[in-house]
């Protein structure tokens, strides 16, 4: 936990967790509370007629997943997953989907006053929102609005 988190925990600073991680080039995050689980290491099995941002399924435990091309889904040049690729795994109104994103990073405890609003840019139906922007370090991330993922995505071809 950094040190500016441990201060703003003993001031009573609200504080929020997420998961950060790759795709592309940018750093992009969800809340923890929205991710089930990482994995990796799956086989996902192509479904004929789906969207060109759906991989596919996979079946975890018994429980038929859903698995979105992240970059895809956010307009990121397209490449072929690499060894640190994993499936980030999200709930949506009691469904679970896979992500595929490029590295999981770390999670990270961040003072929720520190988060800058979002730029409004378009309202496209299908757009994915964006909850707001962090910066450490001069590197930005991007934390985003986990439902839009899922809302308004077409999943047909």
């Amino acid at each position: 936990m950094s040190t500016a988190a441990t201060q703003a925990m003993r001031r009573g600073d609200s504080v929020s967790r997420w998961v950060c991680f790759g795709a592309g080039e940018q750093l992009y995050g969800l809340p923890i509370l929205s991710v089930q689980e990482v994995l990796r290491d799956v086989q996902i099995e192509p479904v004929p007629g789906v969207a060109e941002a759906v991989l596919g399924v996979l079946n975890l435990r018994g429980n038929v997943i859903t698995v979105i091309d992240l970059r895809q889904r956010l307009g990121v040049p397209a490449s072929t997953p690499g060894a640190d690729a994993r499936i980030v795994v999200v709930e949506h109104r009691g469904e679970s989907f896979g992500l595929l994103v490029d590295r999981v990073a770390d999670v990270r405890k961040i003072i929720d006053a520190a988060i800058k609003p979002a730029p409004e840019v378009g309202a496209d139906g299908g757009a994915v929102r964006v909850h707001g922007i962090y910066t450490c370090d001069g590197i930005p991330l991007i934390l985003l609005d986990p439902a839009s993922l899922i809302e308004d995505m077409r999943f047909v071809a």
